[in-house]
C-alpha cells in the first residue's frame, strides 16, 4: 500500500506532500492544476522515462520520494526478498533528476539501476492513463488484453523465443542461399590457405630459434679461430702466454716474501688469478673444440628460413604473424564449413524450429479461444451495469496456421461490438465513440481486477466520457474495487469523488512569479462544497449543496 508521497521543484510544484489511504481515494480539482503532474511524478519514480523540462524553472533539480508499506506478506516484501533487499517496514522510492540530464534511482537509500525500480513497481502498482481507452481500438492492444486474461505468459515466452531462433535461422538461410557461390569460393582459398600453413608447420617460438641457429652455424668457423686463439694467449707450450708471465710474477713476489716485504695478501691474489686463467684456458679450448662446423646444418636452416619468409610475403603479414594468422584462417574455415553455416544443415533446424513454433501457437490459440468466450461474456455483462444493456461484446480469435510466424503467435484477434440490437458485429474501431470506448475500457479494468496480483491502482481520468447514473455505477464499481485494493482515481464527476473513501484536492496557486500546486485532504464538509462545485457552474445554489450532501451520503452508505 502507497503510505505518502513528496515532491519537489516538479513542474508546477514547489514542495508537496501527500499522505496516502486504504479503499478509494479521488483527486479533484479545475482543470489544470496539477493533477495528472502527481500521477505523472508516481510513475516518474516507478521507472517511467524522466523528461528534465519538467524541472522546475528556477531549480537544477526535482526530487520525488514515495514511501510504500511492505508488511512481511506483502507483494513488496516478497519482491525485496527475491532481489536480495533487506526488508523493512517500510520501502522508500526515489528520483532524482537534474537539469544536466542526470537522474538517480534509490531503493531504501541505496542507488540502483532504474529497471530495479520499474521491475518493483511492476509488482506493486497499475497505472491507468486518462488516454488509455484510446489505445483499445488497436489490434496489439486486444490480443495482450486476451492474453493477460488467459494467463499463459509462459507459453508466450516460449513462442517469443521460439520465433526469434526460426527468424534468426530463416536469415541465414536467405544470406546463405544467396552467396552461395561466392561462400564456396570462400570456402575454397580458405582450404588451400589453410592446407598450407599445416604443412608449413610452423612451431611457437621456431623462428626465433632458427635465426639463433643460423647466427652461430654461419660463423661457427670464426667461433672456433677467436676461442682457440683466447686460450693460445692465455695459456701455451711456447711460453709466451699470460701463464707464464703471471708465474714470473709470483716467482718474484715470493722473493719479496722471503726479505720481509709484506705482500702475503698480493701473493694469495696472484696466486688465484694463476688458477683462474689456467681454467678459462682449459674452457676456451674446450669450447673450440664443441664448435662443429656443418656446412649442411647452415644449408637446411636456410631453406627452412626462406619457406618461412616466402610464404609470409604471399600474405603480405611477417614471419612473426604467420602462427596468428594460421589460427585465423583456420577459426574462418571452421565457421563456414560448420553446421551453423552448412545451408542443408540450416535448413534442417530453420523447419524444425518452424515445426515446434507452429505446435505451440495452435496450443496458444487454443487457450486464447477458450478465454475469448468468458471474457466476451464478462465485459458485456460489466457494460450492462455501465448503462450498456444491451451491447454485446464478442472477441474473435481466428487462427491461420500456415501464415508467416509472427512473435506472438499466428492469430488475428479482433474485438467486436453490437452496441444495439440488430445491429452488425462490427469491429470496435468502427462502432465505438469516444464515451463507449471509456466504458468498454471501465468494464474491462472492472472484471480485470481480479486478474491482478497488484495491490494499487491508479486510475487518471478513465472515467472520462461517461456521465449521469454511469458515472454513479462508475463510483460505486471503483469503490467495490477499493475494499480489496488501494485505489487513487483522479475524477471530474461527482458521482465518483461521492463514492470515495477519501477525497483530495487539488490547487493552482498564482504567485508574484511562478505558479504552484497545492492539495488539500478534505473534511466532510469541503467534500460538500467540492462535489457541489463539480456539480454546479459558476454559481452555487442552495438546492446545488444539497444535492452534493446528498450523493454523498449516498456514496458512503
Amino acid at each position: 500500500m502507497l503510505k505518502s508521497l513528496h515532491i519537489k521543484n516538479f513542474a508546477i510544484i514547489e514542495e508537496l506532500a501527500l499522505d496516502f489511504f486504504a479503499g478509494l481515494s479521488v483527486l479533484s480539482g479545475e482543470t489544470g492544476a496539477g493533477k495528472s503532474i502527481i500521477i505523472d511524478a508516481i510513475g516518474l519514480v516507478l521507472g517511467d522515462r524522466a523528461d528534465h523540462t519538467l524541472i522546475r524553472a528556477d531549480k537544477d533539480a526535482a526530487e520525488i520520494a514515495l514511501v510504500i508499506e511492505a508488511d512481511k506478506n506483502s507483494a513488496s516484501a516478497a519482491w525485496l526478498k527475491a532481489h536480495d533487499f533487506e526488508h523493512q517496514s517500510e520501502c522508500i522510492l526515489r528520483r532524482v533528476m537534474r537539469r544536466d540530464g542526470k537522474s538517480r534511482a534509490y531503493l531504501n537509500n541505496m542507488p540502483v539501476p532504474l529497471k530495479t525500480l520499474k521491475g518493483f513497481g511492476e509488482n506493486i502498482i497499475n497505472i491507468y492513463g486518462q488516454h488509455a481507452h484510446q489505445s483499445l481500438i488497436h489490434t496489439a492492444t486486444q490480443r495482450q488484453l486476451l492474453d493477460r486474461f488467459a494467463g499463459h505468459k509462459q507459453d508466450l515466452d516460449d513462442l517469443q523465443a521460439l520465433f526469434n531462433a526460426w527468424k534468426q535461422l530463416n536469415e541465414k538461410v536467405d544470406t546463405l542461399s544467396k552467396n552461395a557461390a561466392d561462400g564456396q569460393s570462400t570456402i575454397e582459398l580458405l582450404g588451400y590457405q589453410v592446407a598450407e600453413l599445416d604443412q608449413l608447420g610452423l612451431q611457437e617460438n621456431e623462428i626465433d630459434h632458427l635465426e639463433k641457429k643460423h647466427r652461430r652455424l654461419a660463423g661457427a668457423e670464426e667461433l672456433k679461430q677467436l676461442s682457440r686463439q683466447a686460450g693460445h694467449q692465455l695459456k701455451n707450450d711456447q711460453g709466451d702466454d699470460l701463464h707464464g708471465r703471471l708465474h714470473t710474477v709470483c716467482s718474484q713476489v715470493n722473493a719479496l716474501l722471503e726479505n720481509g716485504a709484506g705482500l702475503q695478501a698480493t701473493r694469495q691474489s696472484l696466486e688465484e688469478a694463476f688458477t683462474i686463467i689456467s681454467e678459462c684456458a682449459v674452457d676456451l679450448i674446450h669450447y673450440a673444440d664443441s664448435i662443429e662446423v656443418s656446412p649442411e646444418q647452415l644449408f637446411e636452416t636456410e631453406q627452412r628460413l626462406n619457406a618461412i619468409d616466402g610464404i609470409a610475403r604471399k600474405h603480405k603479414v611477417s614471419a612473426g604473424q604467420l602462427t596468428d594468422l594460421h589460427k585465423k584462417l583456420s577459426r574462418q574455415l571452421s565457421q563456414l564449413t560448420e553446421a551453423d553455416n552448412n545451408l542443408e544443415a540450416l535448413q534442417a533446424r530453420r523447419a524444425e524450429t518452424e515445426n515446434q513454433y507452429r505446435r505451440l501457437a495452435a496450443k496458444v490459440s487454443a487457450k486464447r479461444k477458450r478465454t475469448a468466450g468468458a471474457l466476451s461474456s464478462a465485459i458485456s455483462q460489466a457494460l450492462a451495469r455501465l448503462g450498456m444493456q444491451k451491447a454485446r461484446v464478442e472477441i474473435a480469435v481466428h487462427h491461420q496456421p500456415a501464415a508467416t510466424p509472427g512473435a506472438s503467435g499466428c492469430d488475428s484477434i479482433v474485438i467486436n461490438v453490437q452496441t444495439n440490437p440488430g445491429q452488425s458485429m462490427l469491429p470496435l474501431s468502427q462502432v465505438a465513440s469516444g464515451g463507449e470506448l471509456s466504458r468498454i475500457s471501465l468494464a474491462i479494468q472492472m472484471i480485470g481486477v481480479d486478474k491482478l496480483d497488484v495491490p494499487v491502482l491508479i486510475f487518471d481520468e478513465v472515467d472520462s466520457g461517461v456521465g449521469g447514473a454511469v458515472a454513479e455505477v462508475v463510483g460505486k464499481e471503483l469503490r467495490a474495487i477499493g475494499e480489496h485494493r488501494q485505489v487513487m482515481c483522479i475524477t471530474h464527476l461527482a458521482q465518483v469523488a461521492a463514492n470515495a473513501h477519501h477525497h483530495y484536492r487539488v490547487n493552482k496557486q498564482a504567485q508574484a512569479c511562478a505558479t504552484a500546486c497545492a492539495i488539500e485532504y478534505l473534511n466532510r464538509t469541503d467534500r460538500i462544497t467540492e462535489i457541489a462545485r463539480m456539480l454546479g457552474g459558476i454559481t452555487l445554489t442552495e438546492n446545488t449543496y444539497q444535492h452534493a450532501q446528498e450523493m454523498l451520503e449516498t456514496g458512503l452508505q
